[in-house]
């Protein structure tokens, strides 16, 4: 159900500039509703995008078993990181606005056009890509060893 607050917060932002996302933004605005109330969420949200997401990932088999399989721990994985980048961000807009950079004694990449580049963030995108590549080296190496 983890899944369903990043959701709202993407689906509500996208149904503002399209109604094809109202209906989902609906769904997720339920499910975390009911999940404040400590209640199971009755509209399966969440098995709709494990779903969905699963289906998009056919053309590699064993990828979509993994991510089917192991869809919980992913999406707490991806709502803490779509939260600390939030975090993050909304600390280097605060620095840009009060220091006029992104950090405080240091010069910002981009200060001309007001957006700042935090190397927290950066990092961050690092780890996941990290946890991607050694995701396909494992699947590779599995199917390395399955083909003798």
């Amino acid at each position: 159900m983890v899944i369903c607050i990043v959701a709202l917060v993407v689906l509500s932002i996208l149904s503002i500039f399209s109604a094809r996302y109202r209906t989902p933004a609906k769904e997720a605005f339920r499910c975390v509703f009911r999940m404040i109330q400590f209640k199971p969420c009755d509209v399966y949200l969440e098995t709709k995008i494990k779903n969905k997401v699963t289906s998009k990932l056919m053309f590699a088999p064993s990828l979509a078993r993994f991510f089917y399989k192991y869809f919980k721990p992913l999406s707490w994985l991806f709502t803490a990181a779509f939260f600390v980048s939030l975090g993050y961000s909304a600390y280097g807009i605060y620095n840009l606005i009060v220091y006029g950079s992104c950090m405080p004694g240091s010069a910002c990449i981009l200060t001309s056009i007001g957006v700042c580049i935090i190397d927290l963030e950066r990092y961050i995108v690092y780890a996941l890509l990290a946890i991607l590549v050694i995701a396909l080296i494992y699947f590779l190496v599995k199917r390395n060893k399955n083909s003798f």
